[in-house]
């Protein structure tokens, strides 16, 4: 009876030694994520910050262009 309970004991032990192990390289490969997700979160601002200047210098341009076309 006292075997089968050390057995069990060293398979928990074991089995929490693995799952401390899974554990570490889950939260080596979240901490990576996050930090990808920052470099996406900051390309996206500035990705919409240069659609924002964009459209300034197209909107710029019609109205030139809308211009010359009136004061033909």
């Amino acid at each position: 009876m006292f075997e089968q309970l050390e057995k069990k004991v060293e398979k928990l032990i074991e089995r929490c030694g693995e799952l401390s192990g899974k554990n570490e390289r889950l939260t080596a490969v979240l901490r990576s994520k996050d930090e990808e997700i920052k470099g996406l979160i900051h390309k996206l601002d500035k990705l919409g910050k240069e659609k924002g200047v964009v459209r300034e210098k197209v909107e710029t341009l019609l109205d030139r262009l809308e211009g010359l076309l009136q004061t033909t």
